[in-house]
């Protein structure tokens, strides 16, 4: 053990130029193996000189595991960074929380390590942070089961090569103020928070690669960026934002895997660069590119996608020689009648969406419009293939300048055309589409692209930076891994498929159906409540199904034998020993009456309490029956107040005998009755986002009242009960 209580008290400082650390059969720890994650502290290594290389160091159980400043030619070199610190999530399957929302907005002043204490924003610790650092080399190093892998920020003319920075709660690789590196050849996938399938695609500004603020000419090439918040996450920086100029150009974006994010593939926004020959599938938009100018997307695969591309405000952009497949909407261009009015940069430069050249696309089967454009000038479109079930084209307001030319447009199925498959010439240049019928899930993301293969464009390939000599292929990720409904978050971050999970796939009317992931094995049965399960044994991974009994309330109990496991935390179990493997599930038997009420300053619940208890006297402006206390956002209901309003929900429920946890999460104020009993008494007042318990013993039927007002700003009202495991 070498432990360290601050960034400030490192456990071991490395001082002088021109020195060969070899870590060599040595183990760091700053802390236990089972210390939770968001208790693990302080430094285990800061660099202080020139030259410095570091071979193959293994430290984990620290808050920060390598800290680097104004160093030229370091190397860190097959680095171990895995299971250092990360935060405790409270976002949950069935509800997000936005208090694991992260803001990588400023770091001149080291703020992703010291925080923003005034804004209740927390540190954002890692595995690796250069600040200042030049000519410097990440490479073949693994980063897992943390919160960021490498941060930079003022770091400059750096390799990062060949590294695993994969399964974190928050960033793979971030930069700010970054210039002129080339990030190749690494595995960043899952480095993701803020998704529930089915439920809730947030994000929470996790990516694979965060690039933000004035960093230029880098290049990003041959990496692996799946199953991220964001794939790849550009923002001009704050500086641009406030005066309009400068922003993260001139860089380029090549061969990259940038699938099943749960918001965006790629967002760009602000800035000039290149984006080519990457795979872009199943996100919400595979290109966020609000206010790109002058940049190029060109010779790149959209599949599944909601939108494909995504831009608002742009100018002087080119789309070319892309395949747009069975995305949702191919295209959409807009401008916004209105202007955040804080912001600079629409003061200073000009801001009209016009001017796009769209040439040689293909648009196959779009279940919406292959191209929506609103308020956009000068849109050209030539020789593209539209084959789509939808509209081909939607036009609103001022499109002034739009042109078509040779384009072919087939309606319907395609096959019906006979010039479908002769008259469009360029049809070999793109990237291998995904089957247009596949059998399952699993083959729709079959593709034969690969990064490092040479785009079938020769204009493309022009474009292609040179391969580093020994870089990995890092496009070998496993197929029955594709698909975001493989993002399982627990509260630490991304499930990793090194233990078991026992998951609920499906409920129908009379079965559950239940997948197995994990190492290979074998699950036993121990028990089960709320289903009937016939077998006894299943192999993992696998399938089963059981007879639902009871759909509010299931439990079961497994043992997991196999493989060695590694567990949320870092901890390992031995191969043949027994793992617990368990799934619960609980609905609260509850009908909530919710009644809104406005207030004002004569009856501010805070400092009023009986003007305000009048208020509740009264009319309310709305009332529904919910199943659930679950709101969030500047209003509750569409239409509905933003702010000065109260939140009243009052419901019976009939429970079997236990121990219960009620779960709160509320901007601004609560408070909470049981059986006329206040149990929640300390959060009445006006806060962000804040979680509140309380355990109770309950067992019949029991009534429920939930008092909650909002002041201004972000507004939130969660209530859960669950029984105690």
């Amino acid at each position: 053990m070498m432990p360290s209580v601050s960034l400030a008290k490192p456990a071991l400082i490395l001082e002088g130029s021109n020195k060969v650390y070899d870590f060599r059969g040595v183990t760091m720890r700053g802390s236990t193996a089972t210390t939770l994650p968001n208790q693990r502290r302080g430094l285990a290594i800061e660099v202080r000189g020139d030259n410095v290389t570091l071979i193959e160091p293994k430290i984990h159980g620290y808050a920060l595991a390598i800290l680097a400043r104004n160093c030229k030619g370091l190397k860190i070199v097959r680095a171990d960074l895995s299971y250092n610190y990360r935060p405790r999530l409270l976002s949950t399957p069935e509800r997000e929380d936005g208090a694991d929302w992260m803001f990588y907005h400023k770091n001149d002043n080291d703020e992703w390590l010291k925080g923003r204490p005034k804004e209740g924003i927390p540190p954002y610790y890692g595995a690796i942070y250069l600040s200042g650092c030049s000519d410097f080399e990440i490479k073949g190093c693994r980063v897992t089961g943390g919160q960021n892998a490498l941060m930079m920020t003022r770091s400059n003319n750096g390799r990062v090569w060949n590294n695993d920075f994969s399964f974190n709660s928050g960033l793979g690789i971030g930069m700010y103020r970054s210039s002129n590196n080339r990030i190749m050849h690494n595995r960043l996938d899952f480095n993701v928070r803020g998704y529930s399938h089915g439920v809730y695609n947030r994000g929470q500004d996790s990516a694979a690669i965060l690039i933000y603020e004035q960093s230029n000419k880098n290049v990003f090439a041959y990496n692996s960026a799946t199953h991220s918040g964001d794939g790849f996450f550009l923002w001009a920086g704050q500086t641009t934002m406030d005066t309009g100029k400068g922003g993260c150009n001139d860089n380029l974006v090549y061969g990259n895997d940038f699938s099943h994010a749960p918001t965006n593939g790629i967002e760009t926004t602000f800035s000039r660069n290149v984006f080519a020959h990457n795979l872009v599938m199943e996100c919400w938009h595979g290109i966020w590119g609000g206010y790109s100018y002058d940049s190029k997307f060109v010779g790149n695969g959209f599949a599944y996608n909601q939108e494909g591309f995504a831009i608002e405000h742009g100018q002087n952009n080119v789309i070319a020689d892309n395949i747009l497949a069975r995305n949702g909407v191919g295209i959409r261009l807009w401008q916004n009648a209105t202007q955040d009015p804080n912001w600079g940069y629409p003061k200073s430069r000009d801001t009209v969406s016009h001017d796009f050249d769209l040439t040689g696309n293909l648009f196959e089967q779009a279940k919406g419009f292959a191209m929506s454009v609103r308020d956009t000038l000068r849109v050209r479109l030539d020789r593209n293939e539209i084959v789509t079930a939808g509209e081909p084209f939607q036009r609103a307001g001022n499109t002034e300048g739009w042109t078509l030319s040779d384009n072919l447009v087939v309606k319907g199925d395609a096959s019906a055309n006979p010039l479908y498959n002769t008259w469009f010439p360029n049809r070999s240049l793109y990237i291998d589409e995904p089957k247009m019928s596949p059998s399952d899930l699993r083959e729709s993301f079959m593709t034969g692209w690969n990064g490092l293969q040479p785009a079938k464009s020769k204009a493309v390939q022009a474009l292609a930076p040179k391969t580093m000599t020994g870089g990995l292929d890092p496009f070998d990720f496993p197929i029955e891994h594709r698909g975001r409904r493989y993002i399982v978050i627990d509260e630490w971050g991304p499930y990793d498929f090194r233990r078991p999970l026992l998951k609920l796939d499906r409920l129908n009317a009379d079965t559950a159906n239940f997948e197995l992931w994990g190492p290979a094995g074998t699950a036993r049965l121990k028990s089960a409540a709320g289903i009937e399960v016939a077998a006894k044994t299943f192999k993992v991974p696998g399938r089963f199904s059981a007879k639902l009994l009871d759909s509010s309330r299931m439990k079961l109990d497994m043992v997991y034998t196999g493989e060695a496991t590694v567990d949320a935390v870092g901890v390992v179990t031995p191969a043949g020993k027994p793992v617990p493997l368990n799934f619960s599930l609980f609905r609260w038997p509850i009908s909530w009456k919710v009644n809104f009420y406005r207030w004002d300053e004569k009856s501010d619940p805070r400092t009023q309490a009986e003007a305000f208890a009048a208020v509740l006297k009264g009319k309310p402006i709305r009332t529904e029956t919910k199943s659930r206390l679950d709101y969030a956002g500047g209003r509750f209901w569409a239409g509905g107040p933003n702010d000065r309003f109260a939140t009243i929900a009052e419901g019976t429920s009939t429970l079997e005998p236990g121990t219960y946890d009620l779960d709160i999460v509320s901007d601004d104020g609560i408070r909470v009755y049981v059986d006329d009993k206040l149990v929640i008494a300390d959060g009445w007042k006006y806060q962000a986002p804040t979680r509140y318990k309380a355990t109770l013993k309950l067992g019949g039927t029991h009534r429920f009242r939930v008092e909650h007002f909002q002041i201004d700003g972000y507004a939130q009202l969660s209530v859960t009960l669950k029984p105690r495991p």
